[in-house]
């Protein structure tokens, strides 16, 4: 009796990474420290790294923003985003939502993170909510120490019945 048993054909050991990509890692978690203190936390289910420009590109993306006491003060969620390692920048895109422990929630579809000023901003239309208002605007700037939120133009409040009786 003759049998034929065809050799297994190999897989390759990794998937094919993206142009540019130098590194691909999955579940991510990267903390930001300054004079041993948590900045910032960013963790994603993946992220693809090009060394030539330094810059990482995640998805579902979140990063937490932790105050000098190490609680987190605010937390970012994006569908995905860039981030800078030698500027320590952040671009979050898509479906971008910042809630802060105050109570307020910030909706966008672009937010960057600019390390050295320690600021959120975006040129894009936002969407402020709280439990006792809604504002909108087109553009802001949250200064993140500062917790100061600045809105650029178009600005729309709304407020629900019975507030500044």
């Amino acid at each position: 009796m003759w049998t034929h048993r065809p050799e297994p054909v190999s897989e390759p050991p990794v998937d094919s990474l993206p142009a540019n990509t130098d590194l691909a890692l999955q579940d991510i978690q990267y903390t930001e420290t300054s004079d041993g203190l948590r900045r910032w936390m960013l963790t994603a289910k993946s992220a693809a790294y090009d060394d030539q420009q330094s810059k990482s590109t995640v998805q579902d993306m979140r990063v937490e923003f932790f105050d000098k006491q190490g609680r987190v003060q605010m937390t970012l969620t994006s569908r995905e985003g860039v981030w800078f390692s030698e500027t320590g920048e952040i671009e979050a895109r898509g479906n971008v939502v910042v809630k802060t422990t105050e109570g307020y929630t910030v909706y966008t579809e672009r937010l960057r993170y600019r390390s050295r000023a320690d600021e959120v901003s975006t040129d894009l239309p936002v969407r402020v909510e709280s439990v006792n208002m809604r504002l909108s605007a087109r553009g802001m700037h949250y200064r993140v120490k500062e917790r100061l939120l600045t809105l650029d133009s178009q600005v729309k409040a709304s407020l629900p019945a019975g507030i500044g009786n």
